[in-house]
């Protein structure tokens, strides 16, 4: 081999060489992954005890409390705990698929720019988890869904803030939510039709109440008083009203303040007596803004739960009849006291179709009157 083309060998090599060696440092510095490993192998899950997600236009705190998960922004209201642990724990489980080097033009193309102000060109969701002390154990900036060619998910786009690599991801959070009413805890109340005995509406202070509903036994239909003559109940307007806390949702809440709802402070107030003594009182209050606003309260009544309504089972030997033993399996139902404790501090904003349901006009009951052809 001649001298010359062996000098132009070695220089091509030192080359490639070093820029191996460029390549790998540059991977290294940028926090590469190897493909198919998890991003967050080490993420401590159980010391998560702040998340913090945001848009360009949304923000929304989350925070462990005492008993309970709890939307900051919302005066500490319980946070919907399942899709915040399944949030956490998809991002934990999130293998790599493939990794690049980020650019100011890949960053704002895939929509991976920090959300720090409005109107930030390609500000994707970013996802923060602390612990107790405020330590951050991750910061995420969640930016496009990468698109299959059947129009399906091929995983995310996201880049870690300590590093300048983007990740394509398998998972996706497409649909992760950042405005703060989103991660409420839903459910408000939930009693079966079948649990409530009676239910009573009144017109704040005023004697006799508006109308009365009462099944005459456990399993028979309610009945509606007063019925005025000529005219014949609603059975489809009673099952509305008797099926309105089953569940009972929310779309937003805010405090209610030091005064709580009583017959002197409200309009119409509609009292359900349950089987089990238990007396849920719902306030419906609608605003000249178009919204659909609930208070509630709970209380215990004089009736107690009779004995007749427990399951009971005969001896088949001696003829004794022992009242059945309670499923334990089932999660025992709160006591109005901790009921109320929950749910008297809060004004609910609920969808119109719901408030519709708590009618508080005995018209609305009955059902029209038939005009003949003659129209008399």
């Amino acid at each position: 081999m001649k001298g010359k083309t062996f000098l132009i060998l070695l220089v091509a090599a030192g080359v490639l060489v070093a820029f191996s060696l460029l390549r790998f440092g540059e991977q290294n510095q940028t926090g590469t992954v190897k493909m198919g490993a998890k991003l967050f192998a080490d993420l401590p899950v159980n010391q998560v005890a702040g998340i913090t997600i945001a848009d360009a236009e949304n923000r929304v705190t989350l925070v462990r409390g005492e008993k309970v998960w709890q939307v900051e922004e919302r005066n500490g209201y319980p946070a919907d705990f399942d899709e915040l642990r399944d949030t956490v724990v998809k991002l934990s489980r999130l293998k790599v698929g493939r990794s690049f080097s980020a650019t100011p033009e890949s960053l704002i193309r895939l929509s991976l720019v920090t959300p720090s102000a409005p109107d930030t060109p390609g500000a994707g969701k970013q996802i923060i988890l602390r612990d107790q002390s405020e330590n951050i154990l991750a910061d995420v900036t969640l930016g496009q869904p990468r698109e299959t060619d059947g129009g399906g998910s091929g995983g995310q786009y996201l880049k870690k803030a300590d590093a300048e690599t983007i990740f394509l991801v398998d998972g996706s959070f497409r649909f992760l939510k950042t405005a703060p009413a989103q991660w409420l805890r839903k459910e408000i109340l939930n009693v079966k039709a079948d649990d409530v005995a009676s239910v009573v509406c009144y017109s704040g202070d005023a004697r006799p109440p508006v109308y009365t509903l009462k099944r005459p036994e456990k399993d028979e239909a309610p009945r509606l008083t007063p019925v005025p003559a000529g005219r014949t109940a609603d059975p489809a307007k009673i099952d509305q009203v008797v099926d309105a806390l089953s569940p009972l949702t929310l779309d937003d809440v805010r405090p209610a303040g030091e005064n709580p709802p009583s017959p002197e402070s409200e309009s119409f107030r509609l009292v359900y007596q349950l089987y089990d003594g238990r007396q849920i009182s719902i306030f419906p209050i609608a605003d000249a803004g178009g919204r659909y606003t609930l208070r509630v309260s709970a209380g215990e009544s004089e009736v107690e739960a009779g004995a007749a309504d427990e399951p009971v089972q005969q001896d088949e030997k001696t003829g004794d009849v022992e009242t059945q033993a309670p499923d334990t399996d089932a999660p025992a139902p709160k006591t109005a006291r901790e009921l109320n404790g929950e749910l008297n501090p809060w004004v609910f904003s609920v969808k119109k179709w719901q408030f519709d349901s708590f009618i508080t006009r005995l018209e609305s009951l009955l059902e029209e009157v038939k005009v003949q052809e003659d129209g008399s």
